[in-house]
Parts: structure tokens; C-alpha cells; sequence
């Protein structure tokens, strides 16, 4: 079946864990500090323009790779309820799905990341997944 989007993006969706104010220097040694505030969002560069880009009104159809695990499937349903097309969303059964983890401070913040699937991002984008995929008075190859 041929679908017609307006953007295709290719690249990185992963959770961001935004915890904060920190009040103090982190402390390492088994020490537990609480704040004021913790978050759950959707990350990656490039699942914030595919759902920026929904937002506004275009048809949009996202390309990437996550883990096929809890957080691999939050990334597809965060990017399919922003009504994001996730046809060319790959579960990766054998890597995990990106984690970030962003601690805030004043005006500044820390950005912790396991990598997990970006490596392997170039691996994301086979033609036989954008065969169905074209722009609107473009033919698909």
C-alpha cells in the first residue's frame, strides 16, 4: 500500500528521564537525594521534530530503531499518539533502547545517555521499508 507524507525523519527516539532542581552537588556513595520534580518524555532529536512537525499539521512518518523492550515500546506509542506513522520504527530484539537521563541545576543541566540503539541507526533505513513511502508529486522508486 503507498502512503503519502509530507516529512519523513530519519534518526535517534529515545525516553528522557528529567529529574530536578538538584539543590545540592550530586552525591555518589549510595546516597539517595530527592527533588522536586521528575519527568517522562520523549527524546532523541529526531522524535521531536517528527512530533513538532505533527503538531503542526503535517503527515508524517518517522524512520529509527529502539530496543524491543518497555522503553522501545513507549517511544512507539508516544510517537504514534503525536499521530506520527511508525511503519518504519524497528524493535531491535537484540539492543536496547536509548536511555537519557537529565538532571537539572539553576540554569544548567547534566545529560547522562546509554547508547543502546543509536549505533546501529545506519542499520535503521532498508529501501525495501520507504518503498511505500512518497512525497506528495514524487513517484516512489
Amino acid at each position: 500500500m503507498l502512503h503519502t507524507f509530507d516529512l519523513l525523519v530519519i534518526g535517534d527516539a529515545n525516553p528522557d528521564v528529567i529529574l530536578g532542581p538538584l539543590d545540592a552537588p550530586l552525591a555518589f556513595g549510595q546516597r539517595e537525594q530527592l527533588v522536586s520534580g521528575g519527568t517522562l518524555t520523549l527524546g532523541g532529536s529526531a522524535a521531536i521534530v517528527a512530533c513538532g512537525a505533527a503538531r503542526l499539521g503535517l503527515r508524517v512518518a518517522f524512520a529509527g530503531r529502539v530496543g524491543d523492550d518497555d522503553a522501545g515500546r513507549y517511544i512507539r506509542d508516544a510517537l504514534a499518539a503525536h499521530g506520527v506513522d511508525i511503519q518504519g520504527l524497528h524493535l531491535d530484539p537484540e539492543r536496547s533502547t536509548p536511555l537519557t537521563v537529565i538532571l537539572t541545576r539553576d540554569q544548567d543541566r547534566a545529560i547522562v545517555t546509554a547508547p543502546g540503539t543509536l549505533a546501529a541507526t545506519s542499520e535503521t533505513v532498508p529501501a525495501i521499508r520507504l518503498a511505500g513511502l512518497t512525497r506528495p508529486g514524487i513517484p516512489a522508486a
